[in-house]
C-alpha cells in the first residue's frame, strides 16, 4: 500500500548571534535587498554579508556571521536545486564551527547546522561519508545538550533521523534500535503541550512500524498503533497535521489487519482515509496519495470480502488519483500500474474485455517512464505480460503471446539471483513457453519450459510457500512432453514424481485445510451485511470443503472427511443462526454472559439487514457507512470473546463449533446419509449410517463430466425448442473426456425429444451413482409399497442433478429406477436433520396458503383441492378476494403457521441469490425477506413455484436457494422444484400429497397432517403425475428437502 511521506524532517537549530546590530543578516531581509525573487538571494547575500561582516579577522562575532550567511545559501539551494549552493553552506559550518571551540554556548548550534547540511547532502548525492559525519556531528552536539536543556528534545530526534536514514541505507538492526530509543528520550521530554510532541509520537511510531516489519515483533506494531492514535489525538480538526496523521494510523492499521486478519482493523483504516481525503480536497498536493491508500484500503476489503462496489469504487478512485499525476510527476507510473492492477482483478471477476484492454494499455504507459534501471521496472514487465497472456487465452491473438514471453525474458534478466521474485518470473515464463508449445511450436519451447520450471524449484527450498505450486506446474509440462513424444519416454516418470511430491504429505494437509476451514466463518464475518457475506463466499470459499474432504479420503480418514463437509458448507447460513442461537442453558450458569451476548446478536442482526447502497462519489455517505461498519466489527470482535469465553466453561466446550462426527451420526440412526463428494480428479460417495461410515470411488465422475450431465439438463429444460446441436455438442465432448465414442455416438443418433436427453443423463446417474448405493446397502425391490428412505447430502455440481430420478427408462432396456427402491430425501447439510421437531403446542393447526390467481389461473384449482383435505377454520388464505397475498401479510403468518402452501411464480436470481424469491401481490418475497423473520413452528413449506431449489451455480455449496433459505430458518421440511414447473400440475401435485398427509392410521381423512410422510406424499404425488404421461422434465423436478 502507497505510503504518505514520513513525518521526519531535520529539525535545524538556527541561533543567530545578537553580539551587535551589525552583525546579524535574516533571510527576510536579504529577500527585502533583493527585491524578493530568490534568483536574486545569492548575490544580495553575499553583498549583505560582506557588508556586514567585521573587517578585522578573527573578529569575535565572526562565527555568528559565517552561521547567519550559510542558512542563506541552504535557501537558494532547496529553491534552485544549486549543489554549489548547498557545498558553500556546508563549508560556512565548518568555518563557524573551527571558530565555536568547546565550551563555546554556541558549539552545539553550529554542530546540528552542519550536521543538517550534510544529511541534505546525502540525501542529494548519496555519499555515505557525509551521513556518516552528520550521525558523529549529531552525538557530538546531544553530549553538549543535557538534560534539561530546552533543545535537547530536537538534537535527539535529529540524531534519530540521521540513524534512521543510514539503517534504511545499510540495513543495520543496532542504528534502528539507536534510533527508537533516542525518539522515545525526546518523547519523554517533549509532554503535552508540547508543540513538537506530535511530530514526535509519528516518528518513534514510524520507526517501531519499520523494525516490525524486520522482526515482526507484534508489541512494536501495537505500540506504533498507540503512538499513532496519541499523535492524532492532538491534531485536531482543523490542524495542518491532521490529514497526515488519519493517513500515518491507516497505514499502521492496514499493516495489523495483513497480519492478524482484524476485519475490524481494516474497517477503521479505510474510514481514517476517508477523514484524510475529505482533509485533502484538490488542489491538495498529497489528495492523489490519499486517493491511491483509499483505493488500495478498498481492493484488500473486496479480496477479503469479494464486495463489487468495494472494487468499482478503487477503480474510480485510481482514475481521480492518475488525472492529479501528470507526466512527468515521479509517481504517475505507480498510479498507472495501481489503477492497471485493479482493473485486471475487475477483469478476472467479471471478464469484460474492456478492462483488460485499458489494463493492457496503462502498463505499457507504466513501462515508458520506467527505464532501466527504474526499480520498478521488472515489476511493470511482468504484470503487462501476464495481462497480454491473459488476453491471448481470451481471443487467440498470437502476437500477444509472443510479446508476452519477450516481456518474462526482459523481467527475468533484471531479476538475477538471488532476487526474491526470480522463481515467479522463471514460473511465469515457463507457463507462457508451455502454452507457445501447445499452438504448435516447437520442442525447444517445451525443453526450456522444464528447465524453468527446475530453475525455479532450485529457488524454493522446502517449506517455501509456492514449491507445491511449482511442482504441479511442473508436473503438468511434463505431461504435454510425454503425449508429444514416444510413450517410452521418461517424462511420464518424471512427472508422477511431481505430482507425488506435490501430494505426498496427505496428513499435514489435513492440518492445513482444518485450519482453512475455521478460518472460513471470518470470511463471512457477522458484521457485514448479507449481501457482502454471500459476496464474501462467492469469491473465496466454494471448494475448499470439497477437497479438503478428498484429502482425508485419501488418507482414510472417513470421520474428518464427514467433518471437513459439514464445517466447509453452508457457512452463510450458519453464521446468520448463530445470531439466533438459544442462551437458556448458558443463562442458567452466567446471565450476564448470556444477556451480553443476547444483546450483541441482536445489534448484529439487525446490523447485517442495512442499506449499504451509496453513489461511488459520495464520500461523506461512505464515511458515514463505513463507521457503522467499524461500530459493527467491534462488535463482532465482542461476540468472538464472549463466545471464547462461554467455550473456557465446563459443558460448552463445543458452543457453536461445527458438529462432531459423534453428533452428526445420529442423522442416520434411522435412514442412510448418503453424502456425493464431488471433485475435479473423480468424486466420492460416503454412505452414513446409524453404525458405519462406507466408501465408493466414483473415479468417471470428475467434476467436468458432471458439469457436462448439467448442461444437458439445462437444455433439457429449457423453454425454448432443444437446440440439439448444442446437446450433440456436449456429449461428443463428455464421450470424448469418458473414451466412449460409439456408446455416445448411438444415443446421439436416438435423440428426438427433450425426454431422450432426459433418458441419457438418468442412465449416466442410475449406472454410475445410484446402483453401486443400491447394490451397497442391498435394498431390495417393494412389491408392497412401502420403501426405505435415503438423505441424499449433494455437494458440488451433484447439486443440480436429479438424483432421485436417476434410472434406466427404455422399456428394452429397463433395469428399474431409484423409485422402485426408495424415497428421495435431499439435505443441504447433515445437521438440518438434527433440527428437532417443533414442541407440542395447545393451539389449533394452522396452514397458510398463498396463490397468485391473476396471473396463474391453475392456483385457484390448486386451493379448492387443498380445501378438500384441510378444515377451512384451519386455513389462512391469502391471494384470495378481500385477502390480498402482500410482502408483509405473508411474512407475518409465517411464524404462526405449521404448514405454508405458495402457489404462485419463483424466481431464482443467478446474479443476487439473496433477491431470490416469490412473487406476491406486490412483489417479490425475497430470501433476504425470508431470514427476518422467526419460525418456531414450522413443519412444512410446500414451495409449488418455479426454481424454487435451484441454489446459486456459482456457489453449490451454500445452498443458495428459497427452499434452503425456508429449511434453514425453521420449517423442518420443505417441497421445492429443481426448475420451472408448469402451472396445470399444481393442482395435481398438491391434491395427493395432501390426501396421503392428512390420511389417518386407519386410512380414513385426518383433522390434522402426519408431517413425518411428507416425503412419501410427494413421492406417491409425482407417481400420479408421472401416471398422466408427462414428459420428465414436467414430473422430475419436485424434490424433497429435509427430514
Amino acid at each position: 500500500m502507497p505510503h504518505s511521506p514520513s513525518n521526519q524532517n531535520h529539525n535545524s537549530i538556527f541561533h543567530p548571534y545578537y553580539g551587535s546590530p551589525a552583525s546579524h543578516i535574516s533571510e527576510a531581509q536579504i529577500l527585502e535587498v533583493s527585491g524578493g525573487e530568490s534568483s536574486d538571494i545569492d548575490s544580495a547575500a553575499k553583498e549583505k554579508a560582506l557588508e556586514l561582516r567585521p573587517s578585522e579577522s578573527p573578529h569575535p562575532d565572526q562565527s555568528a556571521s559565517l552561521n547567519n550567511l550559510a542558512p542563506v545559501l541552504s535557501t537558494r539551494f532547496q529553491q534552485g536545486g544549486e549543489r554549489s549552493a548547498l557545498d558553500e553552506a556546508i563549508s560556512l559550518h565548518r568555518q563557524a564551527l573551527d571558530l565555536q571551540p568547546s565550551p563555546h554556548p554556541l558549539r552545539s548550534v553550529s554542530l546540528n547546522n552542519l550536521a543538517n547540511a550534510l544529511s541534505t547532502r546525502f540525501e542529494q548525492g548519496g555519499e555515505r561519508s557525509d551521513l556518516d559525519e552528520a550521525i558523529s556531528l549529531h552525538r557530538q552536539a546531544l553530549e553538549l545538550l543535557p538534560s534539561p536543556r530546552s533543545l535537547r528534545s530536537t538534537s535527539l530526534n535529529n540524531l534519530a533521523d540521521a540513524l534512521w536514514t543510514r539503517f534504511e541505507q545499510g540495513g543495520q538492526r543496532c542504528d534502528l534500535d539507536d534510533a527508537i530509543s533516542l525518539n522515545k528520550q525526546a518523547l519523554e521530554l517533549q509532554p503535552s503541550p508540547h508543540p513538537l510532541r506530535s511530530t514526535s509520537l509519528n516518528n518513534l511510531a514510524d520507526a517501531l512500524l519499520t523494525r516490525f516489519e524486520q522482526g515482526g515483533q507484534r508489541s512494536d506494531l501495537d505500540d506504533a498503533i498507540s503512538l499513532h492514535r496519541q499523535a492524532l489525538e492532538l491534531c485536531p480538526s482543523p490542524h495542518p497535521d491532521r490529514s497526515a496523521s488519519l493517513n500515518d494510523l491507516a497505514n499502521a492499521l492496514s499493516t495489523r489487519f495483513k497480519q492478524g486478519g482484524q476485519i475490524s482493523d481494516l474497517e477503521e483504516a479505510i474510514s481514517l482515509h476517508r477523514q484524510a481525503l475529505e482533509l485533502r480536497p484538490s488542489p491538495h498536493l498529497d489528495r492523489s496519495g490519499s486517493l491511491n491508500n483509499l483505493a488500495s484500503a478498498l481492493l484488500i476489503r473486496f479480496e477479503q470480502g469479494g464486495q463489487r462496489s468495494d472494487l468499482d469504487e478503487a477503480i474510480s478512485l485510481h482514475r481521480q488519483a492518475l488525472e492529479l499525476l501528470p507526466s512527468p510527476h515521479p509517481d504517475r507510473s505507480a498510479s498507472l500500474n495501481n489503477l492497471a492492477n485493479a482493473l485486471w482483478t475487475r477483469f478476472r471477476q467479471g471478464g469484460q474485455r474492456s478492462d483488460l484492454d485499458e489494463a493492457i494499455s496503462l502498463h505499457r504507459q507504466a513501462l515508458k517512464l520506467q527505464l532501466s534501471p527504474h526499480p520498478l521496472r521488472s515489476g511493470s514487465l511482468n504484470n503487462l505480460a501476464s495481462a497480454l497472456s491473459t488476453r491471448f487465452e481470451q481471443g487467440g491473438q498470437r502476437s500477444d503471446l509472443d510479446e508476452a514471453i519477450s516481456l518474462h525474458r526482459q523481467a527475468l534478466e533484471l531479476r538475477p539471483s538471488p532476487h526474491p521474485d526470480r522463481s515467479g518470473s522463471l514460473n511465469n515464463l515457463a507457463s507462457a513457453l508451455s502454452t507457445q508449445f501447445e499452438q504448435g511450436g516447437q520442442r525447444s519451447d517445451l525443453d526450456e519450459a522444464i528447465s524453468a520450471h527446475k530453475q525455479a524449484l532450485e529457488l524454493q527450498p522446502s517449506p517455501h510457500p509456492l514449491r507445491s505450486r511449482s511442482f504441479f506446474a511442473l508436473g503438468n509440462v511434463l505431461v504435454h512432453a510425454h503425449s508429444s513424444t514416444d510413450r517410452n519416454s521418461h517424462f511420464l516418470e518424471q512427472a508422477m514424481y511431481s505430482f507425488s511430491a506435490d501430494n505426498h504429505q496427505h496428513i499435514r494437509a489435513i492440518d492445513a485445510y482444518e485450519a482453512a476451514l475455521q478460518a472460513l466463518p471470518q470470511l463471512a464475518a457477522l458484521s457485514f451485511d448479507l449481501q457482502s457475506r454471500q459476496e464474501a463466499l462467492s469469491a473465496r470459499s466454494d471448494g475448499l470443503a470439497r477437497d479438503a474432504s478428498r484429502c482425508a479420503i485419501r488418507t482414510g480418514d472417513l470421520v474428518k472427511a464427514i467433518e471437513f463437509l459439514e464445517a466447509g458448507r453452508s457457512i452463510f447460513w450458519s453464521q446468520s443462526l448463530s445470531l439466533r442461537s438459544p442462551f437458556d442453558q448458558l443463562h442458567d450458569i452466567e446471565p450476564q454472559l448470556a444477556d451480553k451476548l443476547r444483546h450483541i446478536a441482536d445489534a448484529l442482526e439487525l446490523g447485517s439487514h442495512r442499506d449499504i447502497s451509496a453513489d461511488i462519489s459520495d464520500n461523506r455517505k461512505k464515511l458515514s457507512l463505513d463507521q457503522e461498519a467499524f461500530r459493527l466489527n467491534r462488535l463482532n470482535e465482542e461476540w468472538a470473546n464472549g463466545i471464547d469465553e462461554v467455550r473456557k466453561l465446563k459443558g460448552f466446550e463445543d458452543f457453536l463449533r461445527p458438529r462432531r462426527f459423534s453428533e452428526l451420526q445420529r442423522a442416520a440412526s434411522e435412514y442412510p446419509v448418503v453424502i456425493l463428494v464431488a471433485n475435479n480428479d473423480g468424486s466420492h460417495c460416503l454412505i452414513l449410517t446409524s453404525t458405519t461410515i462406507q466408501h465408493i470411488d466414483l473415479p468417471r465422475l470428475q467434476t467436468l463430466v458432471l458439469q457436462y450431465l448439467v448442461r444437458l439438463v439445462q437444455d433439457a429444460v429449457s423453454e425454448s425448442t432443444v437446440s440439439f446441436s448444442s446437446v450433440e455438442r456436449v456429449m461428443e465432448d463428455l464421450a470424448a473426456l469418458l473414451g466412449e465414442n460409439r456408446a455416445v455416438k448411438r444415443m446421439v443418433n436416438k435423440l428426438g425429444s427433450s425426454d431422450d436427453v432426459f433418458k441419457v443423463v438418468l442412465r449416466f446417474l442410475w449406472d454410475e451413482v445410484v446402483n453401486p448405493v443400491i447394490n451397497f446397502l442391498k435394498i431390495e425391490k417393494s412389491c408392497s409399497g412401502e420403501l426405505p428412505m435415503l438423505q441424499w447430502c449433494p455437494t458440488g455440481a451433484f447439486t443440480f442433478l436429479p438424483i432421485h430420478a436417476a434410472g434406466c427408462y427404455d422399456i428394452e432396456l429397463s433395469s428399474g429406477c431409484a423409485s422402485d427402491y426408495f424415497i428421495s430425501s435431499y439435505i443441504p447439510t447433515i445437521g438440518t436433520l438434527l433440527t428437532p421437531d417443533p414442541a407440542p403446542s395447545i393451539e389449533a393447526f394452522k396452514m397458510a396458503v398463498i396463490i397468485q390467481s391473476k396471473e396463474l389461473p391453475s392456483t385457484k384449482t390448486e386451493l379448492k383441492n387443498i380445501e378438500r383435505h384441510v378444515s377451512s377454520d384451519m386455513l389462512n388464505k391469502l391471494g384470495v378476494p378481500g385477502k390480498p397475498a402482500t410482502i408483509e401479510a405473508v411474512a407475518s403468518c409465517l411464524s404462526n403457521a405449521s404448514i405454508v402452501h405458495f402457489a404462485c411464480h419463483g424466481k431464482q436470481d443467478q446474479f443476487k441469490p439473496l433477491d431470490s424469491g416469490l412473487q406476491l401481490d406486490d412483489g417479490l418475497l425475497r430470501v433476504s425477506r425470508i431470514m427476518q423473520e422467526t419460525m418456531p413452528n414450522g413443519s412444512l413449506a410446500f414451495l409449488c413455484a418455479c426454481e424454487t431449489g435451484k441454489g446459486d451455480e456459482n456457489l453449490p455449496d451454500e445452498a443458495m436457494s428459497l427452499g434452503a433459505s425456508l429449511l434453514f430458518f425453521g420449517f423442518r421440511r420443505v417441497i421445492a422444484t429443481m426448475w420451472e414447473m408448469r402451472d396445470a400440475d399444481g393442482p395435481t401435485i398438491a391434491d395427493a400429497f395432501y390426501e396421503e398427509l392428512f390420511r389417518g392410521p386407519d386410512e380414513k381423512p385426518a383433522l390434522e397432517p402426519d408431517i413425518t410422510k411428507s416425503a412419501r406424499a410427494l413421492y406417491l404425488a409425482v407417481k400420479k403425475l408421472r401416471s398422466q404421461n408427462v414428459s420428465f422434465r414436467r414430473w422430475v423436478p419436485f424434490i424433497h428437502m429435509g427430514k
